[in-house]
């Protein structure tokens, strides 16, 4: 187990997530061709942001953690803005009916498995990495059984509603423990920025749009044929 890159571990996780987004995306295509000019945007962003960990120069050494948090903040508006701004991106996102969006949410029982792995290694506080590690996994579960039961109309907009708010709150809840206490701790540097800043806005933004459409009961946007 001393072997295990746990940076490279955490890139391989990123593909994956890029991969099962782009597959659940296709879902809801007419010709059911995943959006692959997305996923090259996506791959473009982890290769920067992996320069960026790996040389440590995304954030100063000693950024402090009310600083890292608006960062990650500015992070999530940032990739909103892309979304909505970008008129094929922006399609699509409103293109995605209720149970994509919580089907969405499954792979992070990886993720959460992930930060488990990292809290066995020593290389995240044992007390942190076991909860996030049990919180995602739950989110990305949640996700899933609600995903199901929209699909089968088993009271599904309830499930969804508590899967939407747990998921929202794991995040929120992690991001703020991570930078406002542990930071000093594990560095801007470490493996879960990975997550911290690909997967887990994308993720928010899903459970938001996810939220609009239950509140207002949006049906899905035919979704055309965009790259």
């Amino acid at each position: 187990m001393s072997e295990i890159n746990p940076a490279w571990f955490a890139i391989g996780l990123d593909v994956a997530m890029i991969i099962y987004t782009l597959w659940v995306i296709s879902l809801g295509r007419h010709d059911g061709k995943m959006p692959l000019a997305i996923g090259a945007g996506m791959l473009v962003w982890l290769g920067a942001l992996h320069f960026g960990i790996s040389t440590k120069s995304l954030f100063p050494a000693d950024i402090s953690g009310v600083a890292f948090l608006a960062i990650v903040f500015l992070g999530v508006g940032a990739v909103g803005a892309m979304l909505f701004l970008i008129r094929p991106v922006r399609e699509q996102l409103l293109g995605l009916d209720q149970q994509q969006l919580q089907l969405l949410q499954g792979i992070r029982v990886f993720f959460g498995a992930n930060f488990l792995m990292l809290a066995s290694l020593g290389s995240l506080p044992k007390a942190f990495g076991i909860l996030d590690g049990w919180t995602h996994i739950a989110a990305g579960f949640f996700g899933l059984i609600a995903a199901f039961a929209l699909a089968r109309g088993v009271d599904g907009e309830r499930r969804a509603w508590f899967a939407n708010l747990f998921g929202l709150a794991d995040i929120l809840i992690v991001a703020s423990t991570l930078s406002l206490l542990l930071l000093p701790t594990i560095t801007p540097y470490h493996p879960m920025m990975y997550a911290v800043f690909l997967p887990a806005p994308l993720w928010l933004w899903f459970h938001l749009v996810s939220i609009w459409k239950l509140a207002r009961k949006v049906p899905a946007i035919t979704q055309g044929a965009h790259a």
